[in-house]
């Protein structure tokens, strides 16, 4: 009997992605989004006889209910949430209650029908400013710098003061996420900065010695799947990504250089992101035992390569911009 995922967020840049690896492992997987961008990222699966696609939002309970009533599901991924620090300030009210409220319902849904295990896809954002001669762990104190990252902590925070014991939940904190997806998004540093080196031979980096840790999007999915196997305590929260990811956006910078010549780089005082953090992820790597499979390289080439090669086509780029992407959300939200 094949074990059966709920994929909340299904649709999205991780989510796709996590059905595509989750059908090859042979596990049944329900999508469940509310399709804010679009189907096209799940177009090839729909002819899948173990994939199954529900339309619906995070904060619709009596949608949720049915859907759980529908099927039989052993585990639970909370991918659905409005990512993005500019995304949520384009709609605070609406990301927060899809953040946390969502999140919220999903969780008390679960606990009714005795779910096996549920991960929670959190960020390594909430760490917000750390002192640059230290790297945080799981223990670290959280201090968040948007709106973003306060729905997420108030969503782990009501998660930890869950005190059903047959409920596993797993909280991953994920680093930034670079790579090639079903829906790859281009408002993400790595997307973003190979993107515009191609496009324009020029950069313009704020901020150049602020650090953050990085995750190629298959090795999120990975993480997320080995979690389904390994027996967890009743809650765990993990720093998810690999220490030695860890790295200043000069070095993005000069990595990007290395494959895409004569590209100008202006680098610019001014702060426009506060976040400043690198982050310890030795836990997880023993936890899990996960090794990285995909480099910062190997990222910045395949983004390259497709976007040569024209597999992804400007057309779609443009649409997963920043700018762009913030319109769209304002867009679906205002017909809701």
């Amino acid at each position: 009997m094949l074990k059966t995922i709920f994929i909340a967020g299904g649709a999205g840049y991780v989510g796709s992605k996590l059905v595509e690896l989750a059908l090859k492992k042979k596990y049944k997987v329900i999508c469940y989004d509310n399709l804010v961008y679009g189907k096209s990222s799940i177009k090839k699966f729909i002819k899948n006889k173990n994939f199954f696609f529900i339309k619906g939002d995070v904060r619709d309970k009596n949608n949720l209910k049915i859907s759980f009533s529908k099927h039989k599901i052993d585990y639970v991924v909370n991918l659905a949430s409005i990512v993005g620090d500019k995304q949520c300030q384009t709609i605070p009210k609406i990301a927060y209650d899809i953040n946390y409220y969502g999140n919220k319902n999903l969780t008390e849904i679960s606990k009714i029908n005795k779910i096996k295990k549920f991960v929670f896809a959190s960020t390594c954002s909430n760490y917000g400013i750390v002192n640059p001669n230290e790297f945080a762990n799981e223990n670290s104190k959280l201090f968040p710098v948007s709106l973003y990252a306060e729905s997420k902590v108030d969503a782990e925070n009501y998660l930890l003061d869950q005190k059903i014991k047959s409920l596993e939940i797993i909280i991953l904190r994920f680093a930034t996420a670079y790579g090639v997806s079903n829906r790859t998004r281009f408002d993400l540093t790595i997307n973003s900065f190979t993107y515009e080196a191609i496009k324009y031979k020029k950069l313009h980096i704020f901020a150049k010695e602020t650090w953050r840790p990085f995750i190629h999007v298959d090795d999120m999915c990975l993480m997320i799947l080995k979690t389904l196997k390994i027996k967890n305590k009743n809650k765990v929260v993990l720093n998810a990504g690999f220490t030695k990811n860890n790295f200043s956006k000069q070095t993005i910078v000069e990595k990007i250089k290395k494959n895409i010549k004569n590209c100008k780089i202006e680098y610019v005082d001014a702060i426009v992101d506060r976040r400043d953090y690198r982050v310890n992820c030795d836990k997880i790597s023993k936890y899990l035992r996960v090794k990285q499979s995909k480099t910062i390289e190997y990222g910045i080439k395949e983004i390259l390569h497709k976007i040569k090669k024209k597999i992804i086509k400007e057309n779609e780029i443009k649409k997963n911009l920043l700018n762009q992407n913030c319109k769209r959300l304002q867009l679906f939200y205002s017909k809701k």
